[in-house]
Formats: C-alpha cells, sequence, structure tokens
C-alpha cells in the first residue's frame, strides 16, 4: 500500500500538481492554491501545527491527512532527500490520493470542488467556441458584405456614385476601355548589333 502510494505521489510530482517542502507547501495553502495538504508520519510537531495554521488562514481550510511513510521514503518518492509535508495542488490528484488512502470523510467537499471546476472549464470552452463562431460570421458574410461594408455600398447607393472600388477606380461602364488590350511585340534571339 505504501508503495502504491509512494509512486502515485511521484507521478504527481512528475506532473507538477504539487509543492513539496514545508515551506511551499505553507505557501500554497496560504495563496488559496492547495487542494490537500499532507505530512509525514513522523513529521515534527511544530511542523504539524503550523501546517494547520497555513490551512486556517482560509475561509474554507484544506483537508489536511497523514501519510503512512516517514520523512526519508516520501523524500525519495519526490526526489528529494527528506520531505514533512507538501500540498496537493490539483483537485482530480487530491481526490485520487484520498481514495487511495480509503479517507472517504475527506472526499465530498473535493468532489463538490471538483465539479465547480469542471462546470467553469465548460463554460470557459463554450466562450471559446462562441468567439470562434464569431470570428467566422464576418467571412462568411463577406459576399454578403456586414457591417460598416454594408452600410458604406447603401450610402454610395443612395447617392449615385456606385461602388468605384478600392482606391476610387472606375467600374467597366465608367470610362474604362473595354476589349481586347494591346500586346507588344516579342523580341526573339540575341541582342546588340
Amino acid at each position: 500500500m505504501s508503495e502504491q502510494i509512494l509512486g502515485f505521489l511521484g507521478l504527481m510530482r512528475r506532473a507538477g500538481a504539487l509543492a513539496v517542502g514545508a515551506e511551499d507547501a505553507f505557501d500554497a495553502a496560504r495563496e488559496n492554491k492547495a487542494r490537500l495538504l499532507a505530512v509525514a508520519s513522523d513529521a515534527a510537531a511544530n511542523t504539524v501545527s503550523a501546517m494547520k495554521n497555513a490551512a486556517a488562514q482560509r475561509e474554507t481550510p484544506a483537508p489536511i491527512l497523514t501519510l503512512p511513510c516517514t520523512k526519508r521514503e516520501l523524500g525519495g518518492a519526490l526526489g528529494v532527500r527528506e520531505c514533512a509535508a507538501l500540498a496537493v495542488l490539483d483537485t482530480g490528484f487530491a481526490l485520487a490520493l484520498c481514495r487511495k488512502l480509503e479517507r472517504s470523510d475527506l472526499a465530498p467537499p473535493l468532489e463538490e470542488r471538483l465539479q465547480r471546476e469542471k462546470k467553469r472549464k465548460a463554460k470557459k470552452e463554450a466562450k471559446k467556441e462562441a468567439k470562434k463562431e464569431l470570428k467566422k460570421a464576418p467571412q462568411a458574410l463577406k459576399g454578403a458584405k456586414g457591417g460598416a461594408a454594408a452600410r458604406i455600398a447603401a450610402k454610395r447607393a443612395r447617392s449615385g456614385r456606385g461602388n468605384t472600388g478600392p482606391g476610387g477606380a472606375k467600374g467597366p461602364a465608367e470610362g474604362r476601355r473595354q476589349g481586347p488590350r494591346e500586346q507588344k511585340p516579342r523580341v526573339t534571339g540575341k541582342r546588340g548589333n
């Protein structure tokens, strides 16, 4: 069981979902980034009380749990010499860790938070898709002239000028020569003499 937990914590470290060490864990708790706080089984009493104080500074304190491993074992799994405390920064990982440790008492608030985060993410994605569709709409209306271009075309039509195009170039009916263009004669061979 302990080996599974340590392997899972190593995975979380590689994913960037952990704040390793007491100071980083305290900072994450104070900044409201910590979803779950964990201490080693042989952590000092001062470390545990400091962790509780850091967690209590929030409106909804992050749950604290004691891991079934020593500081040295925890540090070995996380790539440091020793680690007495850590903070889990991702709600999904925090919930999975609680389930692996069979701490169902900590799971409900994490599940609620995970649902809120999923709704927020879905709402953000919907806004992003709406922006993409909005960007595509003017391209679809290019031929039909929408917005400012439509107002300018309507104004020109009322004034009788018509669409002169970019730079004031006249259309074919307004003084432009119609018919085939004259071609310059081609010179072949060597130049000179």
